[in-house]
């Protein structure tokens, strides 16, 4: 009895975890900006470029910030009120889906091998989107595609994680060229 009360008082006084905030894309889908918010109230918003090969189209005052890198490069802002002005009304958030634009998102996620994470399917094709830390019993909780077809986001486990689609949509079986 008492290795469980031991057990429980820890779990209790161990802080939570960080939970991530999607809040959209612009509208040309060159940048996103998602928010991580810490145990601790801390809350930092991230601005990222969605492609390294296309300049995003962000305020101008982020060019000249320097950028983290890692699965995407962004511009991070520890003080919220720092950040550009008006920034909400630069992005759209698209209401959460499963499938859009001829591709859907396989319901479970892909935990083992090189590249794990969440699943794309065209056809008899498929995608695995990269997704960090994930584990066995990981979660997927929300997923999202941009209007234009060439990205989709996941929040797995409260963390979000940001794709590059390289799927060319499945052809409808009615239609012929």
């Amino acid at each position: 009895m008492r290795v469980v009360l031991s057990c429980i008082i820890l779990l209790l006084a161990m802080p939570a975890l960080a939970q991530e905030v999607f809040h959209g894309w612009s509208k040309d889908g060159t940048w996103l900006v998602f928010e991580r918010q810490e145990a601790n109230d801390l809350v930092e918003l991230h601005f990222c470029a969605t492609n390294p090969e296309v300049p995003p189209t962000w305020p101008k005052e982020l060019n000249a910030m320097e950028r983290e890198e890692g699965q995407l490069s962004c511009v991070r802002f520890i003080d919220v009120n720092k950040a550009p002005y008006e920034w909400k009304q630069k992005v759209q958030l698209p209401a959460p889906a499963n499938q859009a634009n001829g591709i859907k998102v396989h319901a479970e996620l892909v935990t083992d091998g090189e590249t794990p994470g969440f699943a794309l399917e065209a056809g008899d094709k498929l995608q695995v989107c990269y997704a960090s830390g994930m584990r066995e019993s990981s979660k997927l909780q929300k997923t999202w595609f941009h209007p234009s077809g060439r990205y989709a986001a996941a929040q797995i486990d409260g963390n979000f994680h940001h794709c590059i689609i390289t799927l060319k949509p499945a052809k409808s079986p009615g239609k012929k060229k």
